[in-house]
């Protein structure tokens, strides 16, 4: 844990128009594609049956090929190969289709190897495979926060990161050189640009029209507690998923630097000692398929 981190009240998004100007930019050249936006369509229709789904991911070789991997993985560990794409939709279920879906574009950030002193990308990208297995466990023994959504947002958490990273990456550099363990990233943040990767995330969230409750896992992924009410064991398990990878030394930028959920949070997902050590015997079987997955999904 990041011992004296200060933490930064964040201001309201609107009062930021460097973050304006940036959103904007990104909006004019960033968007995600449009099988994506008709598989989310058709995910939260209750009407949809497996054929429909299958159609959509069809269109898309490159997602088609990305399930059929997936579900022929060592992770689901099938007994025999699927060769079926439908059945494949059918063993996975229609939200883990989403979140490959979703998944699938987030990943195209990562296939350079680039990286700036102790930060690579593929050190981001395992980090946030990482918060999402750890917030679906912690999902699960909370019994509150569905695990596919817990997944899908500390999968997404980090979204800001990968934008100020892709396009505007000079004043990305002059972050990670102000980053310190005894600094919040937020506080740098503010100092430096006016506003947080938190924000960012959640504006371009808006941008593409990604359910709500998403968006406010990336923008609250920091302050749990200041979540709408709603959302707040949705954001408070990303957040317990966050610190855990961050203790675990399994960082988002190389620095230890992410500081202990609020206690009000861990009572509200019903984590008390017995509940949060039996999650810590399981971080290192939970690492070891963070990094099965990552390597999965951006080959």
């Amino acid at each position: 844990m990041a011992q004296g981190v200060e933490r930064v009240e964040l201001s309201p998004v609107e009062s930021h128009p460097a973050l304006a100007r940036l959103a904007a930019r990104i909006g004019e050249i960033s968007s995600l594609p449009e099988v994506v936006y008709r598989i989310l369509s058709l995910v939260d229709d209750p009407n949809t049956g497996a054929e429909e789904l299958s159609a959509a991911v069809r269109s898309d070789p490159a997602l088609a090929m990305r399930v059929m991997r997936t579900v022929n993985s060592p992770y689901y560990g099938l007994e025999e190969k699927v060769s079926d794409l439908q059945q494949a939709i059918a063993i996975l279920g229609f939200r883990e289709i989403r979140n490959l879906a979703i998944t699938s574009h987030v990943a195209t950030l990562f296939r350079t190897s680039e990286g700036y002193k102790y930060y690579s990308r593929r050190g981001l990208w395992q980090h946030l495979v990482a918060t999402g297995i750890i917030a679906r466990m912690v999902a699960h023994t909370s019994g509150g926060v569905p695990p596919h959504e817990a997944y899908l947002a500390g999968l997404l958490h980090d979204l800001g990161w990968i934008l100020l990273d892709q396009y505007a990456h000079a004043s990305f550099c002059q972050l990670i050189d102000a980053l310190r363990p005894d600094l919040s990233p937020c506080q740098v943040e503010m100092e430096l640009l006016g506003f947080t990767h938190a924000q960012l995330g959640q504006t371009v969230a808006r941008q593409w029209n990604l359910p709500e409750h998403l968006a406010a896992a990336i923008g609250f992924h920091h302050q749990p507690q200041l979540s709408p009410g709603p959302y707040r064991l949705l954001v408070g398990a990303v957040a317990v998923g966050n610190f855990l990878c961050h203790r675990q030394d399994v960082t988002s930028l190389g620095v230890v630097n992410v500081t202990v959920p609020p206690p009000e949070i861990f009572a509200q997902l019903n984590l008390g000692r017995e509940e949060l050590n039996q999650i810590v015997a399981q971080l290192p079987k939970a690492l070891r398929s963070a990094d099965m997955m990552a390597f999965l999904h951006v080959r």
